[in-house]
């Protein structure tokens, strides 16, 4: 049985989702980021990375992209992702790899600057850009599902999908805000929002309704 280290509205919410959407038994442990930052659980994170995924033989993997991949692969019967080596295949793991790197990455660089300088103008420098480069990657989307939506799939939901929810509920200055300008990706989180299967875990990290503030 796969154990997922889970911390509410962390990254482990995209993990979460999709191993309720996809229906597989897993064990939930849910972490406080003081948990995170033990020895004990460095030893299986060494960075302390959230979300870390136990697999069946004992060994522990992170980075929610390729949790998520691997979940949708290992489980290919349950069709939250295309059939590996199609063509549609490649378009969803490029979607998964364009939120990681293009949103994910810059969310992280915005709410981390003390990390990269001492100085608050440039602090402030970096946030800002990081906040441009994430929202430009989030209109991309929004209009490639306006024109070929509802799902970063087409026709199909996805496991995508379900990641670049994730994404939304951590946008600056609010996912309101955001869902706001981005309509198409607005009813994409509706449609997520409105799963049954999925509205106990929505409610556990806290983001059954829509985030109004920062």
């Amino acid at each position: 049985m796969y154990k997922l280290y889970n911390v509410k509205r962390w990254g482990s919410m995209a993990p979460h989702l999709v191993l309720e959407e996809l229906g597989l038994p897993y064990q939930n442990i849910w972490m406080t980021p003081q948990q995170v930052r033990s020895e004990e659980f460095r030893r299986m994170s060494p960075l302390g990375f959230i979300p870390a995924l136990g697999l069946d033989d004992g060994r522990v993997i992170v980075e929610s992209m390729a949790i998520v991949a691997f979940l949708t692969e290992a489980h290919r019967d349950r069709k939250l992702a295309p059939e590996p080596g199609t063509g549609d295949s490649a378009v969803y793991l490029s979607s998964l790899a364009f939120i990681s790197s293009n949103i994910y990455a810059m969310i992280n660089l915005a709410e981390s600057t003390a990390d990269y300088s001492s100085d608050p103008a440039v602090q402030k420098q970096i946030s800002a850009r990081a906040r441009s480069d994430y929202h430009r990657a989030f209109d991309s989307l929004d209009a490639r599902l306006a024109k070929e939506g509802p799902f970063l799939l087409s026709a199909d939901f996805s496991a995508a999908d379900l990641y670049l929810f994730t994404m939304t509920i951590w946008a600056k200055p609010s996912e309101r805000a955001l869902l706001e300008r981005c309509q198409a990706i607005a009813r994409l989180s509706g449609h997520i929002r409105g799963k049954p299967k999925l509205k106990a875990a929505l409610e556990a990290h806290g983001i059954m309704k829509v985030t109004e503030s920062a």
